[in-house]
């Protein structure tokens, strides 16, 4: 235990320490002893010690301009078949787990509803959870609200793929539309995080399909989630 530091006892008289005003123009001279880090409070003639959270959270933003790897299909999905015969309020899971030492930051992600050409009955509520947001009863909370989750038919998935893509649509000056396409979510956008989502070894993404109205019936159907990002330099815990 000899490296441990040991909180000064009795009254400290040194200048450079909190609460003890140095003499104007002094500059603390290099020691091997362990000194506290501090600034000096212009406004209180004070110097004032900086707690350790101060030194480590301002690394943050300095791990994720160490791109290790690349998150995406490869690393970054998961996906369920939801059976014929599957019952109305039954769910499906699957989940995508970050590999223990590692930090995801992640931008972009999509639910993917494939086609089924076949189904005849069973429309789907897809969502997916993350464990690192506060839970609700006990259970991960769910990131898209009820008003936001991708929701799907039986006839719209009979017809083609269904993704919870955002649509963007251009338009001239005149306000005609020029162009309009479907892009894929951010988790940076405004209406969702504003930033990018941070994850560390351990935490999960559950992808979470419900049937909803009739059971499923004529085939089944495959549903994935995908994330997009890049693992960075852990350095802060």
């Amino acid at each position: 235990m000899g490296n441990e530091y040991a909180p000064q006892q009795g009254p400290i008289t040194g200048p450079g320490f909190p609460g003890v005003l140095p003499a104007k123009g002094w500059v603390p001279s290099p020691s091997p002893v362990l000194n506290l880090i501090g600034v000096y409070d212009s406004k209180k003639q004070l110097w004032v010690g900086l707690p350790q959270e101060a030194l480590t959270e301002a690394l943050a933003p300095a791990e994720k301009q160490h791109a290790l790897d690349r998150i995406d299909s490869r690393n970054g999905r998961c996906g369920v078949t939801v059976p014929i015969g599957t019952a109305v309020g039954a769910a499906v899971t699957d989940e995508i787990e970050v590999p223990a030492g590692e930090i995801w930051y992640l931008r972009n992600h999509e639910i993917r509803i494939a086609q089924a050409a076949g189904l005849t009955a069973g429309d789907l509520i897809c969502n997916f959870r993350v464990s690192r947001f506060p839970k609700l009863n006990d259970v991960d909370k769910a990131f898209y609200s009820t008003e936001d989750r991708l929701t799907a038919t039986q006839a719209q998935i009979a017809a083609g793929d269904i993704t919870d893509h955002r649509s963007i649509i251009w338009r001239d000056a005149i306000g005609d539309v020029v162009q309009k396409r479907d892009v894929l979510r951010d988790f940076a956008d405004p209406d969702e995080l504003g930033n990018a989502l941070r994850l560390v070894g351990g935490d999960k993404l559950t992808l979470v399909v419900v049937v909803d109205d009739d059971a499923v019936a004529g085939s089944a159907v495959s549903v994935t989630l995908t994330v997009w990002g890049l693992r960075g330099k852990r350095l802060v815990e």
